[in-house]
């Protein structure tokens, strides 16, 4: 599975340390909701399960942080100093970010002071088996994501799913090949053919 990307309508609020002796500001909030269905694209719907991401938050690879999904915008890793904190709690995955000392984390710092951030985002594949996909009455398909690999998450300017172009084709190149790998079979002409002719062996056997 490639790796996706989705952006969620979340706030995140900035802070400061109230410690003379650290001055360190971070940017902090809701990254990732829980058990939360929300139509990604139209007819498909999707939701992540509490504990999909407690496997890839304990395997030790480092996790990342960005601003506006750009990596050349990294704010922090979870091997940072002072390191990306992430807590996975029972209706989403929180994080707590450090904001470095450049063009565009002070950038980011007037932006959260003025309200102009308030999303968040995140990248993610999906594991082997990972997914349980449905389909309803409607023919609008259900996926649950039950286990993934957390790459990355971080601030955003734009916080909806249709905000960005590069969050679009995530999703469409996603749903394209779900449904592609979910469809049901149908034979081919030759297949057909085959079968008919393995129907009127048997018949002629039979007789």
């Amino acid at each position: 599975m490639p790796k996706e990307i989705r952006v969620i309508n979340r706030n995140v609020e900035l802070r400061a340390s109230k410690s003379e002796e650290d001055t360190q500001e971070y940017v902090e909030g809701v990254g990732i909701v829980y058990d939360k269905e929300v139509e990604i694209w139209q007819g498909f719907f999707e939701k992540i399960r509490s504990g999909a991401l407690s496997d890839s938050l304990k395997d030790g690879s480092v996790k990342k942080s960005f601003f506006n999904h750009n990596p050349s915008f990294v704010l922090s890793t979870t091997e940072s100093d002072p390191a990306l904190e992430l807590k996975d709690e029972a209706d989403g995955l929180r994080f707590k970010s450090p904001i470095p000392d450049t063009t565009y984390g002070n950038d980011l710092r007037e932006n959260l002071k003025r309200k102009n951030v308030r999303g968040a985002s995140f990248s993610f594949d999906v594991d082997k088996e990972g997914e349980i996909i449905t389909v309803d009455e409607k023919g609008n398909w259900h996926r649950e994501i039950t286990k993934a690999t957390l790459y990355e998450v971080g601030p955003v300017t734009n916080p909806a799913y249709e905000s960005t172009e590069l969050n679009l084709r995530s999703v469409e190149n996603i749903v394209t090949e779900i449904k592609k790998r979910n469809a049901p079979k149908t034979d081919t002409a030759a297949e057909i053919r085959a079968n008919r002719e393995k129907e009127f062996f048997l018949i002629d056997k039979l007789i």
